[in-house]
């Protein structure tokens, strides 16, 4: 496994990576949507990839403990990844936006990234966890599914939205 350290989102020190890391996510997101099923999915969203990315960052910019935490995983200094954990309710925190650049994928990042975001969720006392992931990211499902996580029916509090859900697994653990 390689050595990581996972930080709390800075602004000052991690916005403009964050942006970048942000942008090459939802390139690949929607790439892989008109990829795997044929479809034209920027226009079915009637935005660009920069106006996706500014709108669906700024509630994660503010999370703040115990609410919720946006971790960035570094590597020697470098920016690797991202997660963040979100409150849904009092019991239940819903893992957001993980992410590893290409070049930091099949090192474990991703198992480390949502150990700790479980384990910090945990800690604000919550008791369950959903997340959503696209039908296509296979390697993250199994992340998910070898933590506890089970396949269910979509959850309202998804912010996927509603044209592209068909597209993506809702998946919740317990404990």
């Amino acid at each position: 496994m390689t050595e990581v350290e996972f930080v709390p989102f800075n602004k000052d020190e991690h916005m403009k990576e964050f942006y970048k890391m942000n942008t090459e996510y939802m390139t690949w997101i929607f790439n892989e949507l008109d990829n795997n099923y044929q479809i034209d999915s920027l226009a079915m969203m009637r935005m660009s990839i920069p106006e996706i990315v500014d709108y669906t960052i700024g509630p994660i910019l503010d999370l703040k403990p115990p609410e919720g935490i946006l971790l960035i995983a570094e590597v020697e200094g470098t920016v690797a990844g991202m997660g963040a954990l979100t409150r849904l309710s009092d019991e239940t925190g819903e893992i957001k936006r993980m992410f590893n650049r290409p070049q930091y994928r099949g090192r474990g990042l991703g198992k480390q990234m949502l150990n700790r975001l479980l384990k910090t969720g945990r800690e604000y006392g919550y008791t369950s966890f959903m997340l959503d992931t696209p039908k296509w990211a296979q390697a993250a499902q199994h992340i998910y599914r070898s933590a506890g996580f089970e396949e269910i029916e979509e959850y309202p509090e998804s912010q996927i939205p509603s044209d592209l859900r068909k597209y993506w697994m809702f998946m919740k653990k317990e404990g």
